[in-house]
């Protein structure tokens, strides 16, 4: 069964294609993507936070280094004073005093420092494992909204379909109730289910709408593009060959999310590190140079000087009581180690439980894409029996209507299974860390424009 020529059918309606083809400009997977790499919240939240832990580990490693500080002054000073002598003489000095020193310290042995290095290194690699999952996340998502604009679109048009098909059944239940061929109550109950496809067609243009404004949310507010179709040619990745196992393996090793969780442990093991070194002790190199110059002696009748002094030593400090409060830091930081244990253990089973859904989820995909196949082949055979009824006298027009109709609802099955296989495949490839920009932008040599109209004509 050829789905692509079932399509010739879709012709019957203008103004499905003409929603499809409208003036907007087309938007490609791969624009998508860009747009939703520069735009999207989450995404760029995650790569701040990269930044933010990359300078915390510069932060840290300062601690380490040398600290040089300078300082200087100058002052003018006036002095006013009087000798004890009898009798006494006054003095009046007006002179500038100025100084200039540099220090220097060297931690020699600071543990607290030295593990806030190995610390912030493990909160890089979180950071890095987190963009890495935001960056999984945004794919995915993005392949959701996108295939969820496409599914109401295909869905828009099944409503088309219902609305010309009551329409007709309309027109022509008023037709027999004037010819008095049939009562009222037909003509109002066709006119009923006219309104009714007129209340869903309105409904799936609000759906589509919501779904774009969702898909707006990734990539940015944008005027609505005119929406490609997924070629016929394309095929969604078969995972028949697989095994479930595999999939669990690589989920629980290879998930950014699990690794970022593992990082968050090793920050927790650190954490403690760092606040038992706050009962050691700390030795520090120190060392300044200071030059000094007083236009007056430091007495009455002393003249200027200048004076220059160089210091070097160790100092070292023991913590010898702190009210509890350093053991207290300890045992907060134990306790958050506990809580980064359970959460690695959460990210495990997440990983987990999100490759089974994936894995299931295709193959529940799959079985509804067999059954679409062979709906889109019973209704194709079905409409090309009521147009050769038509042909010969034996089928009603409404019949044609109605199977075209079935065939409209088939069509969107058949598509909503495809891309519900190919978002589970995704969503499989991204609980392990996998997914990539190729995936999605590789799609776009299969989401073709004009694809009723190019069928409509055969």
């Amino acid at each position: 069964m050829n789905i692509r020529r079932s399509r010739v059918f879709l012709g019957v309606l203008p103004i499905a294609w003409l929603f499809l083809s409208g003036p907007c400009s087309a938007l490609t997977l791969s624009q998508a993507v860009t747009l939703a790499r520069q735009g999207d919240p989450a995404y760029l939240g995650a790569q701040a936070n990269l930044a933010v832990a990359q300078e915390r580990a510069n932060q840290a490693f300062a601690g380490v280094l040398p600290q040089v500080n300078a300082s200087g002054n100058t002052n003018w000073n006036h002095r006013v004073y009087s000798t004890q002598t009898t009798p006494s003489t006054t003095f009046d000095d007006k002179f500038n005093s100025n100084g200039a020193q540099v220090n220097l310290t060297q931690p020699l042995w600071r543990s607290a420092n030295r593990v806030a290095v190995t610390q912030a290194d493990a909160a890089v690699a979180q950071a890095n494992y987190q963009l890495a999952t935001a960056d999984q996340d945004l794919l995915v998502r993005l392949a959701q909204a996108w295939f969820d604009v496409l599914l109401a679109r295909d869905h828009l048009i099944y409503t088309l379909g219902q609305v010309a098909a009551s329409r007709y059944e309309w027109e022509q239940a008023v037709r027999l109730v004037d010819l008095g061929v049939v009562g009222p109550p037909l003509r109002e109950e066709a006119r009923m289910k006219f309104d009714q496809a007129n209340a869903e067609r309105a409904a799936a243009e609000s759906d589509q709408a919501v779904k774009f404004a969702a898909l707006e949310q990734i990539i940015g507010a944008a005027p609505f593009p005119a929406l490609p179709a997924l070629s016929d040619q394309y095929t969604p990745h078969d995972l028949r060959g697989d095994k479930q196992d595999k999939w669990l393996g690589q989920a629980v090793a290879d998930s950014p999310a699990v690794h970022a969780a593992m990082a968050a442990l090793d920050v927790a093991n650190e954490e403690i590190r760092k606040q038992r070194a706050g009962h050691e002790p700390t030795v520090d190199i120190t060392s300044s140079y200071g030059k000094n110059a007083q236009g007056s002696g430091t007495y009455g009748g002393q003249v200027g000087y200048n004076s220059t002094t160089s210091v070097i030593g160790l100092q070292f400090n023991l913590p010898i009581y702190s009210g509890g409060g350093q053991s207290a830091k300890v045992r907060e930081a134990e306790a958050l180690r506990s809580k980064a244990l359970q959460e690695l253990e959460s990210a495990r089973r997440t990983a987990r439980a999100q490759s089974k859904q994936a894995w299931h989820g295709w193959q529940a995909s799959q079985s509804r894409l067999n059954a679409a196949n062979q709906a889109v082949q019973y209704s194709t055979l079905n409409l090309q029996s009521a147009l050769s009824g038509v042909a010969t006298g034996v089928k009603k027009e409404l019949d044609v209507l109605r199977g075209r109709q079935q065939l409209y609802a088939a069509l969107r099955d058949h598509s909503r299974a495809r891309y519900e296989l190919t978002l589970n495949y995704f969503r499989l490839k991204a609980t392990v860390g996998q997914l990539v920009d190729a995936d999605l932008t590789g799609l776009d040599k299969w989401l073709v424009g004009a694809q009723l109209n190019a069928h409509a004509s055969e």
